[in-house]
């Protein structure tokens, strides 16, 4: 079993005396000091608060300290320990542990302390340039070389790839009419989504991968050395998600209004191309196609639940509408 995080929205919620109790009791333990917060990953809500990520001081080296509220199946210790176990993956690695209390029920909480990464991202979200794209795709070509198909995690695949693209579509849809934030526009092409997915989702394999592969959790070293965040996310995905991942992630960050939809329809297919010269993916003739579901999921994702439920610093529902418009044009592109 993976770790997953987002279908919890319905059962889980956090109290934020009981957090503060949490961190302070953390902060004891490990006499962390800490000096801002970097990251508070929270499931659509911001009464759901699953973790919090701090940049600070620990024996007297900056580190990072992650606390852990929800509960996970796999945690993300024994990902990292297994992860930078392998010496097929002597240039892409997790951060080093520090220090870590695994989660457990009486507590409420676990967490880790790990290295700082001085190091810039592979690039800045939301919009890659020419050399930074391939920069990327020659990362993933090196990333995607070294993952064999036995994974260091044990867990199993689902068998059926439209029931599982079935489920989250599903899920998305409960928790936008729950929030009341469905459009019936967004409903019209989660239902053409599905009906595409179910014809073509026999051709597509599942395949082990970093989930949350995106420019914010890669840090480059070197032209040869980065450092993978986000490690709790190691699953088995249909193929090619985490090479739209990546796109969708930028895409739903942009907050320039003059970006227009055939900009940003003319920069995926930069990707696509880059991709394309890859040696592995020439072999697969159906790339194109599975690239484009593996699109076409993540503009459902962004439309049914992602912008409604991200932060803008301004003028909320002007960004809203745009990016909607962004999506809605990217899914007819690639539809």
């Amino acid at each position: 079993m993976s770790n997953k995080i987002t279908k919890k929205y319905f059962k889980y919620s956090s109290d934020n005396k009981n957090l503060e109790k949490n961190i302070n009791q953390v902060l004891l333990e490990t006499n962390f000091k800490i000096e801002k917060e970097i990251f508070r990953g929270v499931i659509y809500d911001q009464n759901k608060v699953g973790s919090i990520i701090y940049k600070g001081k620990w024996k007297n080296k900056t580190a990072i300290l992650k606390i852990q509220f929800l509960k996970i199946e796999i945690d993300e210790v024994e990902i990292i320990k297994k992860f930078n176990g392998l010496k097929k993956f002597r240039n892409i690695r997790a951060p080093r542990l520090f220090d870590y209390k695994k989660w457990n029920a009486k507590s409420g909480y676990g967490y880790l302390i790990t290295e700082y990464i001085d190091a810039p991202q592979i690039y800045n979200a939301p919009l890659a340039t020419d050399k930074q794209i391939k920069t990327f795709v020659n990362f993933y070509k090196n990333y995607k070389e070294k993952i064999s198909d036995k994974p260091f995690l044990r867990i199993a695949p689902d068998k059926n790839i439209y029931n599982l693209t079935e489920r989250r579509v599903n899920h998305w849809l409960k928790i936008a009419q729950a929030k009341k934030t469905l459009d019936n526009q967004d409903k019209i092409y989660s239902d053409k989504f599905l009906a595409l997915a179910k014809k073509y989702s026999p051709k597509i394999k599942m395949q082990f991968m970093h989930g949350h592969l995106m420019s914010r959790d890669i840090y480059q070293i070197n032209n040869e050395k980065f450092v993978l965040m986000s490690n709790l996310f190691w699953s088995y995905r249909p193929e090619y998600y985490d090479a739209a991942f990546n796109l969708w992630a930028g895409i739903k960050s942009i907050r320039d209004l003059k970006i227009k939809s055939q900009q940003v329809i003319e920069y995926t297919q930069k990707w696509c191309n880059e991709y394309k010269k890859l040696d592995f993916i020439k072999k697969d003739y159906d790339f194109e196609k599975k690239f484009n579901i593996m699109i076409l999921e993540r503009c459902i994702g962004a439309l049914l639940v992602d912008i409604d439920n991200q932060d803008y610093e301004n003028k909320p529902a002007l960004h809203k509408k745009h990016l909607k418009t962004i999506f809605r044009k990217l899914f007819d592109y690639y539809f």
